[in-house]
């Protein structure tokens, strides 16, 4: 199977999009032009997509004016199929002119060098001027260190300077009268995202192997033994409780019987009272 070599508008998503060329989209519009059902079916998805990166306009080629317009705001003309009598594209990336343009998207496209061209230009803050929202912003996708020092001690040879530049640090030197804020910046790794296919089929799947791997152990413990042994110890038991309740019984009859003797040898003078006057015998 022949391998894709180009992207197109279908294989577009939040994360390739930023590796995409002006003129490399404009090509991807025109071929997906060339599909028009698919096209308009689908154009907002792709407009959802490619504003995320671009800004992007359609207009007709002989608008000179609007062509000088748009080229002079940084975008890149290019002609495309006639659609509804437009047959040019203005497409330009989102410009960064400000570190207050910076955010958690495209800070991950920019090239260290460039986010300290940034620094450098925002009216000399320095990286401790920064707002804390800009700084963990920068942070998320580079190691930043920042320290201030004498002119002299800053720039001596086999200094700061040079061991960070050793590391593959890019450097911003920012003057503080007779000191220097030496601003150190370099790209941390790039971590993909690992994505789990959790389908219906595996956990299915997952669930019989579990059932089985019970079911085994379920049988690898029986014996054909161990129901004898069970009623043994239960005919056992029942022996033990029969024994039991004869002695309790035996001894709860001995107690009653007991009882009724010394009621009838503990006569009391008050029972003798309340024996009903017997009537005299006749003369």
């Amino acid at each position: 199977m022949k391998q894709k070599t180009r992207l197109s508008l279908d294989d577009l998503d939040k994360s390739n999009v930023w590796t995409v060329t002006p003129s490399e989209l404009s090509q991807m519009i025109i071929n997906a032009k060339k599909k028009k059902d698919d096209f308009s079916e689908n154009e907002k998805h792709y407009m959802n997509i490619i504003k995320i990166v671009f800004d992007l306009q359609y207009l007709k080629r002989d608008d000179v004016d609007k062509m000088n317009q748009l080229e002079s705001m940084g975008y890149e003309v290019f002609s495309t199929p006639d659609a509804d009598g437009k047959n040019a594209v203005a497409i330009r990336k989102h410009p960064i002119k400000k570190v207050t343009d910076l955010t958690l998207e495209n800070i991950q496209h920019l090239e260290a060098w460039e986010v300290l061209d940034l620094i450098a230009h925002n009216m000399g803050t320095g990286w401790k001027g920064l707002p804390l929202a800009i700084q963990d912003i920068i942070e998320s996708a580079f190691f930043v260190d920042c320290t201030i020092m004498p002119e002299m001690t800053m720039r001596k040879p086999g200094g700061i300077i040079d061991r960070r530049k050793d590391d593959d640090y890019e450097v911003l030197e920012i003057e503080r009268g007779t000191w220097i804020e030496g601003i150190f910046m370099k790209p941390k790794p790039k971590v993909e995202k690992v994505h789990i296919d959790y389908s219906i089929d595996d956990e299915e799947d997952g669930r019989r192997r579990r059932r089985k791997h019970r079911d085994d152990d379920v049988d690898d413990d029986y014996d054909e033994n161990d129901d004898e042994l069970l009623e043994e110890e239960v005919d056992e038991e029942e022996e033990d409780m029969n024994d039991e309740e004869l002695k309790k019984l035996d001894g709860e009859v001995d107690e009653e019987e007991e009882d009724e003797e010394l009621d009838e040898n503990n006569i009391q003078l008050e029972d003798i009272d309340n024996i009903d006057d017997i009537p005299d015998e006749e003369e």
